[in-house]
């Protein structure tokens, strides 16, 4: 096992003051068979009320309320965490892995392009070559999409970040009938938040980046998982003043220790 030090830091800003405000957060590294959390801390400002407690999918959750004004909402994550191979043993997967979620629905392009490769072989396989040409058929362009941008969308442009590779990889996927999921988190090296996919053959899911075309090994520290990025973003939150425009910066830094 490897140990990673990390550090994931968010200011979101107003433009005006805000009130009644509820968050809720994913911010802290799940743990399983190949993640271990050995220590962290969450520091939230300003701080009214925070709990701690898990989604459908098991992720972590921490959510609360500020009551009184305010103009940002700074929280940071941090400590140590142990990480195995990248495999997580899970006898059956949910059938919502393989059917298409709200954002990864096909088009008869995106089919054909699904079908395009080899039909032998096993799931981890095909979800390699698919990550393999989508590579090379997608640009990455940072800015080019919006959180709410579809893998039909991004796919039609030819260009997109770390969620829409994910996305489109989920769609054709899963238009093989290949159980896959969404996934968020941290990486070696410092940026913000990176998404990728895992995928389940024989017995266990897969780590698979395809917007760096390879399958995951270590380094790579595990937020959340779901259908797609709808179900498990790292920050969402509801407030009093409809004028006021929020804009969020994102750090993260992850090293090995």
């Amino acid at each position: 096992m490897k140990k990673f030090l990390f550090n994931y830091q968010s200011i979101t800003k107003f433009s005006e003051a805000v009130d009644w405000h509820f968050y809720l957060l994913r911010c802290l590294p799940c743990q399983s068979t190949c993640q271990k959390l050995y220590q962290h801390e969450l520091f939230l400002h300003p701080l009214e009320s925070v709990t701690h407690s898990t989604d459908c999918f098991g992720n972590p959750l921490q959510y609360g309320s500020i009551m009184k004004a305010h103009t940002e909402l700074c929280h940071v994550s941090s400590g140590v965490v142990g990480l195995n191979p990248y495999i997580l043993p899970e006898a059956q997967p949910s059938g919502m892995f393989r059917v298409a979620s709200a954002l990864t629905a096909c088009s008869a392009r995106m089919q054909e392009f699904a079908h395009a490769i080899p039909q032998q072989g096993s799931a981890l396989y095909r979800a390699l070559e698919l990550s393999k040409r989508l590579h090379q058929y997608m640009e990455y362009q940072p800015c080019s999409t919006q959180n709410s941008t579809s893998a039909l969308q991004a796919f039609e442009q030819q260009k997109g970040v770390c969620q829409d590779f994910a996305h489109i990889l989920i769609a054709l996927c899963r238009e093989q009938g290949i159980a896959i999921r969404y996934v968020n988190g941290f990486v070696p090296g410092e940026g913000e938040t990176h998404a990728w996919t895992e995928v389940w053959d024989h017995g266990a899911w897969h780590g698979i980046d395809p917007t760096n075309n390879h399958l995951i090994d270590l380094g790579y520290i595990k937020i959340a998982h779901g259908r797609d990025a709808a179900d498990c973003p790292v920050n969402r939150g509801i407030f009093r003043n409809a004028r006021a425009v929020e804009q969020t910066e994102v750090r993260v830094i992850v090293e090995e220790i």
